[in-house]
């Protein structure tokens, strides 16, 4: 079977990138391909349970959750993580619901997201067929 890694580097609901990546990783999906999703940098928050999507925006918790029923391997980059506060700042703050002290934990993340390192990542690409950033 053919495998896809992808990468999404974008916060969740700043652009379309996120939504996009998580659209082309469903597609994927089933169309019979295997999918490696790496979260990185601000794309940690796509894994973020209790999502509150800006008005007409498509829930991207839900879409996370969606790809990993239909087989989606996905890691999220520990350091990207650690570097992050809890709760985003700026427009994003508005997003997510609840605070909490100190950073992201696998019980802030939506089930079946891991945490990740750059290993993860370059192990998934050398294994990959094609290599996809958003």
């Amino acid at each position: 079977m053919a495998i896809f890694t992808i990468i999404i580097n974008e916060s969740p609901y700043k652009g379309e990138r996120a939504w996009n990546g998580l659209r082309f990783a469903r597609k994927a999906l089933e169309s019979g391909i295997g999918v490696n999703l790496f979260l990185m940098a601000d794309a940690v928050y796509v894994a973020r349970r209790d999502q509150q999507p800006p008005e007409r925006a498509p829930n991207l918790e839900e879409l996370l959750e969606e790809d990993i029923r239909k087989g989606a391997k996905v890691k999220v980059c520990t350091t990207c993580i650690e570097a992050r506060s809890f709760e985003p700042t700026g427009e994003l703050q508005a997003c997510f619901l609840g605070k909490k002290e100190g950073g992201l934990s696998l019980g802030d993340l939506v089930k079946g997201v891991e945490m990740g390192t750059m290993q993860d990542l370059v192990n998934w690409s050398k294994e990959a067929d094609q290599v996809i950033t958003f």
